[in-house]
């Protein structure tokens, strides 16, 4: 996915250097992408050495030289691949959590239910927080992108909404059980 969205964001803004790449990640992508620093300047090598990215170098003044990058024709065309290999949608959510559950009995049942709690409260203010950026970023976008904004939005807030509602109903199944000294384990 890291090549898509270099792509997609060399093709919207133009040549960019790796940091401004970066930036434009964190400004633009951060609300549902992860991805480091080290991580794009990889990827930009591989893709320069695959033709799909141009790289130059560019020194101003006393400043150091950086490397602007700019997508090629080949790029262009991967892009657009890549889009239509995204459209293939394979839903299969795999939670680490469910390991844990799967082995509780060998936890004191106080320990997920902190885990849990903590959890919530950590949903809670990262939806906050995305409903805070969606309509910051909604008032600040140009109009061709607020459908495709908000969609993003809904698809994460939703996500995260499910996720609450699950770990609410498992912490109070967890204290239910606790309360009348019952195994929770499955």
């Amino acid at each position: 996915m890291i090549p898509l969205y270099i792509l997609g964001l060399l093709l919207r803004f133009g040549p960019q250097h790796g940091y401004q790449i970066k930036k434009l990640m964190e400004e633009q992508l951060e609300d549902f992408t992860q991805i480091k620093l080290p991580t794009v300047y990889y990827h930009l090598e591989k893709m320069e050495l695959a033709g799909l990215i141009t790289a130059n170098r560019d020194k101003q003044g006393a400043r150091p030289e950086k490397t602007v990058y700019q997508i090629s024709n080949t790029g262009a065309d991967k892009f657009k691949e890549l889009l239509h290999q995204t459209l293939q949608i394979k839903y299969r959510p795999s939670f680490d959590i469910d390991g844990t559950f799967y082995f509780s009995d060998s936890l004191d049942s106080s320990v997920l239910i902190d885990s849990l709690s903590r959890h919530i409260s950590s949903l809670k203010k990262t939806l906050n927080k995305l409903e805070i950026h969606r309509k910051e970023t909604i008032a600040h976008i140009p109009e061709d992108y607020k459908t495709s904004a908000n969609i993003i939005f809904e698809h994460h807030i939703l996500h995260y909404k499910a996720e609450l509602t699950w770990a609410e109903e498992s912490l109070n199944i967890l204290k239910e059980a606790k309360a009348h000294g019952k195994n929770q384990s499955c």
